[in-house]
């Protein structure tokens, strides 16, 4: 590795069968041969686990001092990104390159200090252990029996100049030496070129986010079929339409940080059927590809509720769909039915729902009648149709207008056969007998279309509001993406969707402050926007206006995915050509 000519610093990467293989003495080594043949080295940081011959090479070479960072009442040292950049070296050693970084570092993860450090034009020496690669999570899972929370996407690696496989026989603690061995054999096959995946479809690939605790493996499967397919990946979380506020569930955030950080984009939708939402979510975006978790639902649910991966299969015709089997033992797990509905973007009534308007409209009216028969001396027909009433606007609210309407019908009959003189007949002697029963029908059935109309607006509004939040997500990932040109990005989304202000806002104590903003009026906190969305280092997307329509939700997804292509290609134009 020599001084980097282009703009962006290279990267090399020395990759290790397994702890204690020797890669960290691997990594100073070639720091020390480049800094003989003349390059100013540094060591940014360097973990020696008490080593003698690792801390002695350190020693050889110039150590940068790190950040102290205090968390929880102990001090922490962090990589010191501000002074590597005062320093300005030609290349700088950064040691365990999966490692996450205290909170209140500028970065998540050591490896984002990386990406930043290159694109400053600073070569890297670094590296890290097999199993910390992000694609290989879950075979690495079942080799050494646990699950690795710190790891690193694998296009972080894959885009290093140069990746040295350290495997020294003699470790140092660690794994047993079967599990070595295991290890070993996973990481030369994803060197030979990680040909576990033969697939030629093409297309996006959709994976769906429950939020269940193990929907990670489901997204890096995902991220595997799109990193062989070549093709994008796209979250998909579906959420009740109910128009009720819902509370997340706690691992979705994880997995759509996750899904980011493979490259993926987010969105979340809302509705009534979970697999023809996902569905028709993965059609609308020309997927080849779509990724299920396996069910933890118990048998008796599924044949009350259906089973959401059958009903996605049925009604898949071309895409082809992927069922990740969960790890362990399979639990039938009893969650409210609200965590599994989504959205059906036609706003059609569910079947089940439908049946039982269909019963009620049916069995209230009788039992209404015959509950009241012993009362019909006090409250005549006018009473009785009052109480049908009810069993009107249920009917309507649970099922829609068909249903409701042949309540209103039976509500007539019933009324005049049970309720008006002569009884037992459907003959009406008295005016006002006839004026109740048509005054009933005619108001039962703008009841029932004023009732279904509501229920069905109540959908189109908790769509509008996942939509809104989708936005916000959508920006906040532009936003991210380009870090140097906030306001930019921000006054661009704000003439492109007309909406009144874009500001990214800070909690300074128990105040808020205004880091960028575009348009006005410029919220001062998070409360006086119309939809906001927490970015990744902890501040706030806040954004005023209108709301989009469903069409325009579809525009901003696609003006954001032309903001990553556009990404995409200036950092693939920056990469040092072999």
């Amino acid at each position: 590795m020599t001084l980097s000519e282009a703009s962006r610093g290279r990267l090399r990467v020395f990759l290790g069968a397994g702890p204690g293989v020797g890669k960290t003495h691997a990594t100073l080594a070639e720091a020390e041969r480049l800094a003989v043949a003349g390059a100013d080295v540094v060591v940014g940081v360097v973990e020696t686990h008490d080593r003698v011959g690792t801390a002695a090479a350190s020693e050889r070479l110039e150590v940068l001092p790190r950040r102290q960072i205090s968390y929880r009442g102990t001090t922490f040292g962090e990589l010191d990104l501000d002074g590597v950049f005062v320093r300005n070296p030609d290349v700088i050693v950064i040691d365990e390159l999966a490692h996450t970084n205290v909170p209140g570092s500028r970065n998540d993860k050591r490896w984002q200090d990386v990406e930043e450090i290159l694109d400053g034009g600073i070569d890297v020496l670094t590296n890290l252990n097999v199993q910390h690669l992000d694609g290989l999570n879950t075979e690495a899972e079942r080799i050494i029996g646990f699950q690795q929370r710190e790891t690193v996407p694998d296009a972080v690696v894959q885009a290093a100049e140069q990746i040295d496989f350290v495997d020294d026989a003699r470790t140092e603690g660690g794994f047993p030496a079967d599990t070595i061995a295991a290890l070993r054999s996973m990481a030369e096959r994803w060197l030979a070129g990680r040909g576990q995946i033969d697939l030629d479809r093409g297309g996006s690939v959709v994976v769906a986010l429950t939020g269940a605790p193990e929907g990670e493996r489901v997204v890096r499967r995902a991220a595997e079929i799109a990193d062989a397919s070549r093709g994008p990946l796209l979250g998909v979380h579906v959420r009740s339409p109910s128009g009720l506020v819902e509370a997340e569930p706690a691992w979705l955030e994880r997995q759509r940080r996750l899904l980011i950080e493979r490259g993926g984009r987010f969105t979340e939708v809302a509705g009534e059927h979970v697999a023809d939402t996902v569905v028709e979510f993965a059609r609308h975006e020309g997927a080849a590809h779509l990724v299920l978790g396996a069910t933890r639902r118990s048998r008796r649910y599924e044949f009350f509720h259906g089973s959401v991966i059958g009903r996605a299969l049925r009604h898949a015709a071309e895409i082809e769909v992927h069922v990740v089997p969960w790890h362990g033992e399979a639990r039938a797990l009893r969650r409210p039915a609200s965590e599994w509905s989504g959205f059906r973007p036609r706003l059609s009534v569910p079947g089940r729902r439908r049946l039982v308007a269909w019963l009620l409209a049916v069995v209230a009216p009788f039992a209404l009648s015959f509950l009241l028969l012993p009362f019909r001396s006090s409250l005549g027909v006018a009473g009785d149709l009052f109480c049908v009433m009810l069993a009107v606007v249920a009917v309507a609210a649970i099922g829609g207008i068909a249903p409701a309407l042949l309540a209103v019908a039976l509500g007539v009959l019933l009324g005049d056969y049970y309720f008006t003189v002569p009884y037992h007949t459907l003959r009406v002697d008295r005016l006002v007998d006839i004026v109740a029963l048509v005054a009933f029908a005619i108001v039962g059935v703008v009841v029932g279309v004023l009732v279904d109309v509501l229920a069905r607006q109540s959908v189109r509004v908790a769509g509008s509001q996942a939509e809104s939040e989708g936005l916000a997500r959508l920006v906040a990932e532009a936003l991210l993406s380009y870090p140097s040109d906030v306001v930019g990005i921000a006054g661009a989304v704000r003439r492109t969707f007309d909406l009144d202000s874009v500001a990214v806002l800070r909690r300074n104590g128990t105040e808020w402050t205004v880091d960028a903003a575009d348009g006005s009026p410029v919220p001062a906190a998070p409360n006086d926007a119309f939809v906001s969305a927490v970015l990744s280092d902890g501040r706030i997307l806040a954004l005023t206006g209108a709301k989009l329509a469903e069409a325009e939700g579809v525009l901003v997804r696609a003006f954001v995915t032309q903001l990553h292509l556009q990404r995409e290609h200036t950092q693939l134009s920056a990469l040092p050509r072999r």
